[in-house]
């Protein structure tokens, strides 16, 4: 192991002077090259992310150890399987509780407390209550076909294939820094390790991946097993189909001891009830798999530790912020909508693109009008297109004549090329649709005064031949502030949202940083073989 790192020391017998200046160098060869094992547990049915996380890490990791038997480390993790299947056996008995004359409402994980033989309180209650004692047995029964029925179908919220992604992201981690994988299993979590195994040595190899499993729903195991005969979970799987053999002998109920976490277990397949509890074969039995494993894993090829991977960011999937959506400005002067009228009618045309306003053939005499609405405003522009003789001499001559009372210098081709309100009411209208409007009305358009203090008004008549009369005025303007904000519930539900996952990426990435750093110093003091 130290020849690759010690090369030089022949000649640095030769030369004294050298000898302690090398002497740390070859202390670094007592630096594991490898990364370490990675135990992870996958957790049985009916199990919160806390007590999953307790038997991981206030358990196993005390139970193992934390280098394996050739002084590796070994990293403990939590392989999580949260799909619940108990939601329809618990509305029914619920129903029953409330049966008892309300007493026990709202208690029903007094049954679960039953069935793990917690405390004499029991016996009280069925004192006052003997209908409570059928209720437990009934609660027994079901409570077991529940589990048997949900090993079987493997179904759930989330559903299998959720949970075994994430699982796979976790193997992949992994994997990428060379770490030899140990997988414990317990109950359900079988029947995710199954797949978790296989994705494992497709990342890594046979030799690096090994499985323990404690109390197996599956008869598929590529790992040693350690089942109680008195496991009434798996006995009741025998029933529907094959399961793995028993191995360990267990004492009745009646005389088991508490187990690591001061419970007992009626059903006889809890993992730190039953087969962790060190009063019982099992545990032995356990620990026998895993050092075993962990030998195997040790004696397997070395690799070298490659460099820490780059940190990945979770993808945000919530779309683009939606654009905040303000009122019209509170103000004394406000163009709120406008109204065009005309005597020729505009014809639209409903096109894959969106609606296409189609050309227009104008005859000799029509008219136009312009309507502006909204807070200081209520004037109008009408103008009209004839033919009219000349005042001397013979002939006509096609002349636009127009009247306007209290309206503003608009430029009417801008607001003639938007879209009006009535096609966007008809915006899922099928291509092809043909639309002719008559008087067309155009909402909130974009004509502010914002950065004026007043505002220019005219009223007059303009015509080739006739007298022009024009006159103009000014209004103060005034703004109040501006409108009210309509969409404001979904922007901050959005902005929450966002906030929260771009908190967790920040946990995220500080956790990879802290890991990778200690990862990075390890690798830089280990000292690797040439290729």
């Amino acid at each position: 192991m130290t020849k690759h790192i010690c090369t030089g020391f022949a000649a640095a017998v030769r030369k004294l002077v050298l000898v302690v200046a090398l002497l740390p160098i070859c202390v670094a060869a007592e630096v594991s090259c490898d990364a370490g094992v990675v135990l992870g547990f996958f957790n049985g049915v009916q199990t919160t992310e806390q007590k999953a996380k307790n038997a991981t890490y206030d358990h196993l990791e005390i139970l193992y150890g934390p280098t394996t038997p050739a002084g590796e480390p070994i990293t403990y993790e939590l392989f999580y399987n949260d799909t619940q299947g108990f939601a329809d056996f618990v509305e029914t008995f619920e129903q029953r509780l409330q049966e008892q004359n309300g007493l026990l409402a709202g208690r029903f994980e007094l049954f679960f407390s039953a069935t793990k033989g917690e405390g004499g309180w029991w016996n009280a209650l069925t004192s006052v209550i003997p209908s409570l004692t059928e209720l437990l047995g009934s609660f027994f029964d079901a409570y077991t076909t529940a589990t048997i029925k949900l090993l079987i179908s493997g179904a759930g919220d989330p559903n299998m294939a959720e949970v075994s992604d994430r699982h796979k992201q976790q193997i992949d981690h992994w994997a990428s820094l060379n770490q030899k994988l140990l997988f414990l299993a317990h109950s359900q979590g079988n029947l995710f390790v199954n797949q978790a195994y296989t994705h494992a040595v497709s990342k890594t190899g046979n030799e690096y991946v090994r499985v323990v499993h404690v109390a197996p729903a599956s008869p598929s195991l590529p790992g040693r097993h350690a089942l109680a005969d008195k496991d009434i979970v798996i006995n009741g799987l025998r029933l529907t189909g094959t399961v793995a053999p028993n191995t360990d002998v267990i004492p009745p109920y009646a005389y088991r001891p508490a187990g690591l976490n001061g419970e007992s277990d009626l059903i006889g397949h809890g993992l730190l009830e039953i087969y962790l509890n060190p009063a019982l074969s099992t545990a032995g039995r356990i620990r026998n798999d895993v050092m075993t494993a962990l030998r195997e894993l040790d004696a397997a090829p070395r690799r070298p530790m490659p460099p820490y991977p780059d940190f990945i960011s979770n993808p945000w999937l919530g779309g683009y912020r939606p654009l905040e959506r303000y009122g019209p400005t509170n103000a004394s002067h406000r163009v709120d909508s406008v109204i065009f009228e005309t005597t020729v009618p505009q014809i639209f045309v409903k096109t894959r693109s969106g609606w296409l306003r189609q050309p227009v053939q104008y005859p000799r005499k029509y008219s136009e009008t312009w309507q502006l609405l909204g807070p200081g405003m209520g004037g109008y522009q009408t103008c009209e297109w004839d033919d009219h003789p000349y005042p001397e001499g013979p002939g006509t001559v096609h002349q636009k004549e127009c009247t306007y009372e209290r309206m503003l210098g608009i430029d009417f081709s801008r607001l003639r090329a938007l879209q009006p309100d009535e096609l966007y009411r008809l915006h899922d209208a099928p291509v092809g649709t043909q639309l002719s409007l008559t008087t067309l009305n155009f909402s909130f358009p974009d004509i502010s005064f914002a950065f004026q203090t007043t505002v220019t008004f005219y009223s007059g008549h303009d015509g080739l031949w006739s007298e022009h009369e024009r006159r103009s005025w000014q209004e103060p303007y005034q703004s109040y502030g501006p409108g009210p904000w309509l969409n404001e519930p979904e922007i901050l539900a959005w902005d929450a949202v966002h906030e929260a996952y771009r908190q967790e990426d920040i946990r995220r990435y500080e956790r990879y940083e802290a890991e990778r750093s200690d990862y990075e110093e390890k690798r830089r003091r280990c000292m690797l073989p040439s290729a």
